[in-house]
């Protein structure tokens, strides 16, 4: 099962507001079936699939593809996170050197 497919599905649920009871009952399913979508443990038809989208509001392509989106603004943030990180690094050490200053 295509992970990516799982991921996007609970993603654009989510985003809608939607809870798995909520798109089973507007597609007349079981819980469980959106369960096992977004788990990845089975697909949806080709007919799910376009009812999916268009109640998410997005494309069957987008459902289909990884975000790249996500992942260019997951890889920012990283980079921001260690920039971060080696910044406050610096700045503790700087403040150890000039307690250490004072007290000697």
């Amino acid at each position: 099962m295509n992970k990516s497919l799982a991921n996007q599905l609970q993603y654009y649920r989510k985003l809608q507001g939607f809870s798995q009871n909520d798109v089973a009952n507007k597609l007349n399913l079981s819980r469980q079936s959106v369960s096992k979508w977004e788990n990845g443990h089975t697909y949806p038809d080709f007919d799910n699939l376009l009812l999916l989208s268009e109640l998410y509001q997005v494309s069957v392509d987008e459902l289909l593809q990884e975000n790249k989106k996500l992942k260019k603004e997951i890889y920012k943030n990283n980079t921001e996170i260690k920039e971060t990180k080696k910044k406050l690094k610096f700045i503790n050490k700087k403040i150890n050197t000039d307690i250490n200053l004072n007290y000697s």
